[in-house]
């Protein structure tokens, strides 16, 4: 395997390492000689089958050894779930770890890392129809469920779970998606409450779902929390599919603290986000690069994009599916993802559809961002992610780390797809992990990155856990820079704090941890020169101005090097 250069970002007490490769050039995005993607499951020793049952798939990604790699965890309502461990070669392992979060009697339905507790490994919650399960990962040497403790179980039809720090304490709290559990709960056909956990930050919730008022009672598939209006604090959306109970789709404003405990308004209909619908899946991202995020839902018929009108003055949405070419309706959509396949600076869309009996629908679409708020369909020749009729479930990531979006497809009866992108475009790119601390959670949810190329182009991502159905994304944010090597970079942190970085080199992965008070980085700089001091001349050191970390970088086989 041939060497490549680590970074290092030094916070107190921390040192977080993150990988860096160079990209190489490809043809433009076009007919090629491969597809886009192609299957790698055989190549990556990724295979897990899916007994059918329920008809719902759960994947999510996420580091849980702390090694620098994606690890991938999925699920199976009727077998027991896996774990693989990501071996940083492009291929995994079943992890020895698997058995302690096979969960074979759950019925598992989906599943998300996040570091609930904040102590620098990532945690898994596995949602079920049942109880959902959430599992304490300790230092990456087992897994515990601490489910009773924490006081999330919520027996009921779980489908999806996203996390984000509404009350910007500093922990994650967490909102869980029901949909209905009829025949087998005995009760009529009707929605399962979905539930809004508050993180006490000692390891344990309290349910406050009463703080949202009635609304709650939808029998919902996906949701995220996400900061509609840039006002600064996490709102929340959750997709409902009205064929089952009476509730379209809810937007709750984030109004801050008061009202009893937290102020939640609901601004579904002034916003035009009510739409009723069989809502399934859910994609956020800013696909125009206006600087806001949008919502694209999937349906049994036509899917809706929702623009986001907030960059413009008027915080509300519009469906322009029809306008941007994305209406697509021929099966039931289910999980669906705004990722930048070819890294040309603007989010492309993929969905995972099927029908009724699991046959006789063509490929998943995958939608090519034209950079003029349209879209065009590619031939499933091009695109290579097909997956055609059993589709449910999908979720993104750089398993990898070659700076191209990857993606994992679960697929009922059929089992998971691994999709690699083949880089066949000459297009450069950015990674940006965020590491919190102190008023920020350790996942950095709730932080937004403005990266703006030469030509002036601003894209902008934000770190958030779950959306799409039943998935756990990647933290990571991967920005294509198109021809560019270089862009500017600004970062907000969930408090307010802000940085600055010009010129930054593309083709390569940063983690950029919180910015350390003058006192840390007094303390920090004095114990990273003692360092300096035994490790002789070769550990040369760079101080970024302003950021609050030290970096140095080192070959493979332990040689130092001055970064230039």
């Amino acid at each position: 395997m041939p060497w490549s250069r680590k970074w290092v970002v030094a916070g107190l007490g921390v040192l977080l390492a993150l990988l860096m490769r160079g990209g190489a050039a490809r043809p433009l995005f076009s007919a090629a000689d491969e597809p886009l993607f192609i299957p790698a499951n055989a190549e990556a020793h990724v295979d897990m089958p899916h007994s059918g049952a329920l008809r719902t798939t759960g994947q999510a990604w996420g580091d849980f050894d702390n090694d620098g790699d994606l690890d991938l965890y999925l699920t199976d309502p009727a077998a027991p779930n896996r774990l693989y461990e990501n071996l940083g070669d492009g291929t995994f392992r079943l992890s020895p770890l698997s058995e302690q979060v096979a969960l074979p009697n759950q019925r598992s339905t989906g599943a998300i890392f996040a570091d609930y507790d904040n102590d620098g490994w990532p945690d898994l919650y596995v949602l079920a129809r049942g109880r959902n399960a959430l599992l304490h990962n300790d230092g990456g040497r087992a897994f515990y469920d601490v489910t009773l403790l924490a006081g999330v179980g919520d027996e009921a039809d779980g489908q999806s779970a996203t996390w984000g720090d509404f009350d910007n304490d500093g922990d994650l709290d967490l909102y869980v998606v029901n949909w209905s559990c009829s025949p087998d709960c005995g009760r009529p056909q009707s929605g399962d409450r979905d539930r809004l956990y508050r993180n006490n930050g000692d390891g344990t919730f309290d349910d406050v779902t009463h703080w949202l008022g009635s609304k709650t009672t939808g029998a919902g598939f996906a949701a995220t929390f996400f900061d509609y209006d840039n006002d600064g604090d996490l709102d929340l959306y959750v997709v409902n599919d009205e064929f089952i109970a009476p509730t379209g789709n809810v937007l709750w404003r984030n109004d801050g603290a008061g009202c009893g405990g937290w102020c939640f308004s609901d601004v579904s209909a002034e916003t035009g986000a009510d739409v009723r619908l069989m809502g399934m899946g859910l994609a956020v991202g800013d696909y125009d690069n206006d600087g806001d995020l949008d919502l694209y839902f999937t349906n049994a018929g036509p899917m809706v994009l929702l623009q986001n009108l907030t960059a413009q003055g008027e915080p509300r949405f519009v469906n322009v599916a029809p306008q941007a070419g994305v209406e697509h309706a021929e099966g039931i959509g289910w999980g669906a993802v705004f990722v930048d396949c070819d890294n040309d600076g603007w989010l492309d869309l993929y969905v995972a559809e099927s029908d009724v009996k699991g046959d006789g629908l063509p490929a998943n679409p995958l939608y090519h961002n034209n950079g003029d708020g349209t879209f065009t369909m590619l031939p499933p020749t091009d695109a290579g992610a097909s997956d055609a009729g059993r589709s449910t479930g999908v979720a993104y990531a750089d398993y990898n780390g070659d700076g191209w979006t990857d993606l994992v497809v679960g697929n009922f009866g059929r089992g998971y797809t691994l999709y690699r992108n083949t880089r066949h475009a000459p297009h450069h790119w950015l990674r940006v992990r965020l590491v919190g601390g102190g008023p920020v959670n350790r996942d950095a949810v709730g932080a937004k990155v403005l990266l703006t190329t030469p030509d002036g182009v601003r894209q902008t991502r934000v770190v958030h856990a779950g959306s799409s159905l039943g998935a756990g994304h990647e933290l990571a944010l991967t920005f294509g820079l198109g021809v560019h090597t270089t862009a500017d970079v600004r970062i907000i942190w969930p408090d307010g704090t802000e940085q600055t970085l010009a010129n930054v080199r593309g083709d390569r992965a940063y983690t950029i941890a919180y910015p350390l008070t003058w006192r840390e980085r007094l303390a920090l700089t004095w114990a990273l020169w003692r360092v300096r001091l035994a490790l002789g001349a070769a550990g040369a050191l760079l101080t970024l101005g302003g950021v609050g970390m030290v970096l140095w970088r080192w070959r493979r086989r332990g040689h130092v090097e001055q970064v230039p």
